[in-house]
């Protein structure tokens, strides 16, 4: 059915958001998703099935709403709801937090493929010591681009209002009475939050379950080294790629030529890709 709806105010915040034809949203009213946003950012409802939700709404083609990505419409709806009159620190720092998360994952990560690249020789459970690695700093890495959009979305848990002296949420807030979502959790707040899919996500969930065995009972009979690197330049190197324009090596602390060429060597064993290569002075460059 077609909204009839007047959403003459809210056409308004709505007509600069990106077009969208894709799936479920399509020809979806933007609008309607902007409103519903703006209610459950008021009362910080974060457990909400959203693609249940834009499947379900009636749609509208008219003005200034039409096209426009539904998704977009409800996610700043959410900040705008979450916002309020006040104006969070936490909010007014959100790139800063954001690039600072980033700069630590990454090379949270790319110590974690140096450890799991080279034999344990002398080195006893550094492989799986760099699979938690990379698995940790990727988890940050998500939650990075996510507080880019906003901070409190990566919260399952957030301070109460009585919690707070001056109704303003700050950092030390965040830290003392906030609870962030857990990494299965991540691949469907990435994609409410910027329309980002993780794929494959089989991957993403196995390496997951292979990093809590290692955490809280003990160590898998299976390559652990293969697994993490497959893991790193099949799913982080394509999210990365996507976000940011540098490579995992030169976050790594070890990083030279002769780290990068094994590690382009083990890549090449198991049949891996990289958009990366030597050139003849061994500088990295970018195929």
């Amino acid at each position: 059915m077609a909204c009839n709806k007047n959403h003459a105010e809210t056409d308004l915040i709505v007509k600069d958001l990106p077009i969208s034809q894709g799936s479920f949203e399509r020809h979806k009213c933007a609008s309607c998703a902007y409103e519903k946003g703006l209610e459950n950012g008021s009362q910080r409802l974060l457990n909400f099935d959203l693609e249940s939700f834009i499947t379900n709404l009636e749609e509208s083609q008219r003005g200034d709403r039409r096209h426009r990505s539904a998704i977009e419409a409800y996610t700043l709806g959410f900040f705008h709801g979450l916002n309020g009159k006040n104006n969070h620190l936490a909010i007014k720092d959100k790139f800063k937090i954001a690039s600072q998360m980033r700069d630590f994952g990454l090379s949270m990560v790319a110590k974690g493929v140096v450890n799991t690249t080279f034999s344990e020789h002398g080195e006893p459970y550094s492989h799986a010591m760099g699979l938690v690695q990379v698995a940790n700093g990727f988890e940050i890495l998500i939650k990075s681009k996510i507080v880019e959009e906003h901070p409190l979305l990566v919260f399952t848990k957030i301070p109460k209002e009585a919690n707070l002296l001056d109704g303003n949420i700050k950092m030390e807030d965040l830290i003392e009475h906030g609870q962030t979502i857990m990494y299965s959790e991540l691949p469907d707040r990435l994609w409410a939050t910027t329309g980002y899919k993780i794929e494959p996500i089989e991957l993403y969930n196995k390496f997951g379950r292979i990093r809590n065995q290692i955490i809280h009972f003990a160590i898998p009979a299976i390559s652990l080294s293969d697994f993490t690197l497959e893991f790193t330049f099949k799913i982080i190197k394509k999210e990365k790629n996507n976000r940011w324009d540098n490579t995992i090596i030169e976050y790594a602390p070890d990083y030279d030529e002769v780290v990068l060429e094994y590690i382009f060597e083990r890549l090449g064993e198991l049949g891996l890709e990289t958009n990366y290569a030597f050139d003849e002075n061994y500088n990295l460059i970018k195929k």
